[in-house]
C-alpha cells in the first residue's frame, strides 16, 4: 500500500514555536513587525520540521510568486551564460529565484515556453536575444504582465530593454582595424534574418566600410547558418575554404569570439602568422581571449552587468517602483590584444603556403 505523506503546514510551525498561524506568516512573508526573540523561535521550528512554503499558494494570496522567467537561445553558450548569472545574482538579493528556458533559436519554442511560465504564475519575463518577431512579447506586455527585453532591439520602445548599440559597436569595431592600418578587412557572420543583433552588427561592418570609403568585397565576407551549429568548427571549414579559393583579406573581424578562434585556428594550421600576415578581432570578450594564443583583439560587452541591468528593470516594474529610463544602452569597450597590428609591406590576399 502506497505510503501517504504529510506535509509540514504552517499550523504545524505554530504550534512548533507557540505563535499564532497569523505571526508565521509574517515571520515568512515579512508583511510585520516581529521581534527578534519571536523571529528565531518560527525559524528554529521551520528548520525543525523542514517546511517549504508552497510558493503557488502564496502567490495566490500575494498576487506574486518571487518568481521570474528567464528565456534565451542557449545555454550552453559562454555569453549567455555570464548574463543569466548578472540576472540570477540580481533576483538573488532582491529575494527572487529565476525559471530558465531554452528555445534552441527558436521562435516558436519561445512562444510554447512563454506560455508555460505564465502558467506557473511567475511575476515577470526577460526575453532574450534578437529575434524580430515579438508579436507575443506584446500581447504579454499590453496584458500588464511585466516583460523586458534583452540583447533585443524592437520597433516598440514602450517595451523595457537593456542592450548595447551593436551598430555604433561594430562600426568602433572596423574603424580600430582602419586606423592602425587595414584596408581588407573581412568579417564572419551567422545569416541576419530575423534576429536584429546579428543584422545591427553586419550593418556596422557595411557603415564603417561606406563611411572610409572602402569596397566591400563579398570575397572577404562569410555568412553561413552552419557557424550557428558550432562556431568553433564550423568557422574553421569555412576558413579553410577561402583559404584554398586564395580569398584572404588582411584582418577579418567576427560577430563573436569563437568564430574568430576557429578562424584562427585554421589560418595557423596553413601557415598564416597572426598577427603578422593577417589581424584576427572578435566580439564580446570571452573569458578564453585572454588566454588564445596570441591573445584576442575584441569588442568588450558588459555581459554581468546587462544581467543585472535587466533584472532590476524587471523587479522595478513588478514591484511598482518609478521607472526613470526604461530603454538602456550600455557601453562597449575595445580591448587590444596580440591578435592584431598594422599590416606589413607585403599584406594583401595570399595564396596557400
Amino acid at each position: 500500500m502506497k505510503r501517504s505523506i504529510k506535509k509540514t503546514s504552517i499550523k504545524d510551525i505554530a504550534k512548533e514555536a507557540s505563535v499564532s498561524i497569523s505571526t508565521v506568516s509574517h515571520v515568512i512573508n515579512k508583511t510585520k513587525y516581529v521581534t527578534d526573540k519571536t523571529k528565531e523561535r518560527v525559524s528554529k521550528a521551520i528548520k525543525k520540521l523542514n517546511y517549504r512554503p508552497n510558493i503557488i499558494a502564496r502567490g495566490l494570496r500575494t498576487k506574486s510568486t518571487r518568481t521570474i522567467g528567464v528565456l534565451l537561445p542557449d545555454i550552453s553558450q559562454p555569453f549567455f551564460a555570464q548574463v543569466v548569472k548578472g540576472i540570477e545574482e540580481s533576483a538573488r538579493i532582491r529575494n527572487y529565484t529565476l525559471i530558465l528556458g531554452c528555445t534552441f533559436y527558436d521562435i516558436d519554442e519561445e512562444e510554447r515556453q512563454m506560455n508555460s511560465m505564465i502558467d506557473q504564475s511567475i511575476d515577470g519575463i526577460i526575453f532574450f536575444c534578437g529575434y524580430d518577431t515579438y508579436e507575443h512579447i506584446k500581447k504579454l506586455y499590453d496584458s500588464n504582465i511585466p516583460v523586458v527585453v534583452l540583447d533585443r532591439e524592437l520597433s516598440d520602445k514602450e517595451i523595457p530593454s537593456v542592450l548595447i548599440d551593436n551598430v555604433l559597436a561594430m562600426e568602433k569595431a572596423v574603424q580600430y582595424l582602419y586606423d592602425i592600418g587595414h584596408r581588407k578587412i573581412g568579417y564572419i557572420t551567422f545569416p541576419y534574418e530575423n534576429q536584429t543583433t546579428i543584422r545591427r552588427r553586419y550593418e556596422g561592418y557595411c557603415k564603417a566600410l561606406r563611411k572610409n570609403r572602402l569596397h566591400y568585397n563579398p570575397d572577404f565576407v562569410i555568412i553561413d547558418d552552419q557557424l550557428r551549429l558550432d562556431e568553433l568548427k564550423g568557422t574553421y571549414a569555412a576558413i579553410q575554404k577561402k583559404i584554398e579559393e586564395q580569398k584572404i583579406p588582411t584582418a577579418i573581424i567576427t560577430l563573436a569570439d569563437f568564430l574568430a578562434l576557429g578562424a584562427m585556428k585554421a589560418l595557423k594550421e596553413f601557415g598564416y602568422r597572426i598577427p603578422e600576415d593577417i589581424s584576427i578581432m572578435g566580439f564580446n570578450n570571452e573569458i578564453i581571449c585572454a588566454f588564445s594564443d596570441p591573445t584576442l583583439t575584441t569588442v568588450k560587452q558588459p555581459k554581468k552587468l546587462m544581467g543585472e541591468t535587466a533584472a532590476n528593470l524587471l523587479l522595478d516594474i513588478i514591484e511598482g517602483k518609478k521607472i526613470e529610463k526604461k530603454n538602456i544602452i550600455l557601453q562597449t569597450e575595445i580591448i587590444e590584444r596580440s591578435s592584431t597590428e598594422p599590416p606589413g609591406k607585403n599584406k594583401g590576399v595570399y595564396k596557400k603556403k
